[in-house]
């Protein structure tokens, strides 16, 4: 699927952004780097239009959620804007307050995703240290980690937050 094909299919102008950008990080189908990508791409686009419309008076929050409607439009829209367009949308308010705001859904994948990546290194270091590979403060620290209730799991994470600080809630 292509950039436009993912902006059409987004349907921002009909869900709004919350929906927009569940779809787009739930249905989509795109990878973590995919959205990553299409996010950056988004970002670039915006920017530039944004370059090309300078003339147009508005104010600064007014101007960048035109600029993200006309990308929400579509390839045609994005196209086809000119100063004069963008100004008539602007004194009609003809545009939605901001397409920008379904990408917050994308970034909060990011960060799960993240985390879960911390979160496997961690387990796999452990398992690691578990099977005789690392030190012997290591291996009794992991050890007294296995055998503690939750409350001194805890404090053994905030002790050694780089050991344990992601399997504690």
């Amino acid at each position: 699927m292509d950039f436009w094909e993912v902006i059409e299919k987004m349907d921002f102008n009909g869900l709004g952004h919350e929906e927009a950008g569940r779809w787009l990080v739930e249905d989509s189908g795109l990878s973590i780097e995919q959205l990553k990508e299409f996010t950056k791409t988004a970002n670039r686009k915006v920017a530039y239009i944004m370059r090309l419309l300078n003339d147009v008076r508005a104010t600064d929050d007014s101007f960048s959620d035109v600029c993200w409607q006309i990308l929400a439009n579509g390839q045609e829209a994005y196209k086809n804007a000119t100063v004069e367009s963008t100004q008539r949308m602007v004194d009609n308010i003809d545009y939605t307050e901001s397409f920008a705001y379904a990408f917050h859904a994308v970034h909060d994948v990011i960060l799960e995703h993240q985390a879960a990546l911390k979160y496997l290194k961690q387990e796999r270091h452990l398992e690691e240290v578990r099977r005789g590979f690392g030190g012997g403060f290591e291996t009794k620290l992991i050890a007294a980690f296995d055998h503690a209730d939750s409350n001194n799991k805890r404090k053994l994470a905030l002790g050694f937050p780089e050991l344990f600080k992601h399997l504690v809630d």
